[in-house]
C-alpha cells in the first residue's frame, strides 16, 4: 500500500515540478512610472513567457488564454514556432521599459528588448546559433501588439540617439521596428509581409564578385549587378523558402540615414548574415524607406553587395533616384 501511495504521490510531484520549471516571472526595472501600467505590462508578459516554455515541455501549440495579446503579435510568434520551438532561457527576468514616442514626444507605447530564449529545432539540419534575443511591444494599454527577433539594444539605443529632432526620433523607431520585422519575416519564410512592405515598383539589386584568376588575385573586386523587379525578387524567394526547411537572418553594424531634400525617405545599410538549411552567406544590405504614409511604409529600394565591395562602391542615398514629389 505504502509503494502504491509513492507512486501515486510521485505521479502527482512530476508534473507539479515541470510546470515550476517552466514558470517565467518577469519585472521592469525602471522606465515607467505608471504603476498600474507597469504591473499589467509585467504580468501579461510573465503569462506569455511562462506560456511558451509550457508549450516548449509539452511540445505543443503555444495557449494565449488569459493573456492581451493581438493577433499580429500571436501570428509572428506562431510563424516562428513553426520553423523552430524555443524556450525562454531565464526564470527571473529584469529589464529596463524603452517608451516609444510620437512625433509631438507623447508615449504610443512601450517595447522590452534582451529577452533571451534558445531555440529548439524540430530538425535535425539546423546548424546555426542555439540562442537569440527577443523584443516585445505593447500599445499604450499595455496589450502586446509585436514580437519579433531582436536587434539589440546596443545597437538600438546607439541609433535612437543620433535623432536630430523629435520626429527624426519618431521615424528611427519605425525604421528599427520594421528593420526587425523585415529580418523575422525571413525567418518566418513570410512571403505575405515582405509583399505587403515592398513597393510595387520597387528596384532590387543583388551583385556578385567576378571570379579572377591566378595572375588578377589582388587587384581591384569587379563586381556584376543584377537588377530585378518586386514580382521577380518574391518569386524567387518563394522558391528560396521552399527549398530550405529553415532560414535565419542576422543584421548587425546598422546606420541610419535621413535624406536632407527629402525627410520622408530614409537609407539603411548594414551588414546582413544569411544562414540556411542549404546556403550561407555575408553581405551589405541597402534598404530605402518611404514614410509619406507613416502607417504603411513602403521599401522602394533593396541592394545586397558582396563584403568585398569597395567603400566607394557601397549603394548609400545619393545613389538613388527618388520620386521629385515628396
Amino acid at each position: 500500500m505504502k509503494k502504491i501511495l509513492s507512486i501515486l504521490l510521485l505521479a502527482i510531484a512530476l508534473p507539479l515540478c515541470v510546470a515550476a520549471q517552466d514558470e517565467v516571472s518577469f519585472e521592469f526595472s525602471d522606465g515607467i512610472s505608471n504603476m498600474s501600467l507597469k504591473s499589467r505590462m509585467e504580468s501579461q508578459l510573465s503569462r506569455l513567457l511562462t506560456a511558451i516554455n509550457r508549450a516548449e515541455s509539452a511540445g505543443s501549440d503555444i495557449n494565449y488564454s488569459g493573456i492581451d495579446i493581438d493577433d499580429m503579435a500571436t501570428q509572428s510568434i506562431s510563424m516562428l514556432w513553426n520553423n523552430a520551438h524555443f524556450r525562454v532561457s531565464d526564470d527571473e527576468i529584469v529589464e529596463h521599459c524603452l517608451t516609444l514616442k510620437d512625433k509631438r514626444g507623447a508615449a504610443r507605447g512601450y517595447k522590452v528588448m534582451n529577452i533571451a530564449v534558445e531555440m529548439k529545432p524540430q530538425n535535425a539540419s539546423y546548424t546555426d546559433d542555439l540562442y537569440q534575443e527577443i523584443t516585445i511591444d505593447f500599445d499604450r494599454t499595455g496589450r502586446i501588439v509585436d514580437f519579433n527577433v531582436s536587434i539589440g539594444l546596443a545597437q538600438y539605443s546607439q541609433l535612437m540617439k543620433a535623432g536630430v529632432d523629435l520626429e527624426d526620433q519618431y521615424r528611427r523607431e519605425l525604421v528599427l521596428n520594421y528593420v526587425e520585422q523585415f529580418r523575422t519575416a525571413y525567418n518566418n519564410k513570410d512571403l505575405n509581409f515582405l509583399n505587403a512592405i515592398f513597393s510595387e515598383d520597387a528596384l532590387i539589386i543583388t551583385g556578385k564578385v567576378v571570379k579572377r584568376t591566378k595572375a588578377e588575385i589582388g587587384l581591384r573586386p569587379e563586381i556584376v549587378y543584377t537588377p530585378m523587379n518586386k514580382q521577380k525578387y518574391l518569386e524567387k524567394l518563394k522558391k528560396t523558402f521552399a527549398a530550405n526547411e529553415w532560414i535565419n537572418v542576422k543584421f548587425d553594424d546598422i546606420r541610419i540615414r535621413r535624406h536632407g531634400a527629402k525627410p520622408n525617405y530614409y537609407g539603411v545599410t548594414l551588414i546582413q548574415h544569411y544562414n540556411s538549411s542549404n546556403y550561407s552567406d555575408e553581405g551589405i544590405l541597402f534598404l530605402v524607406f518611404d514614410f509619406e504614409n507613416e502607417s504603411a511604409p513602403k521599401i522602394h529600394v533593396r541592394t545586397w553587395q558582396p563584403m568585398e565591395t569597395p567603400d566607394d562602391e557601397i549603394f548609400t542615398l545619393q545613389n538613388v533616384k527618388l520620386p521629385t514629389n515628396r
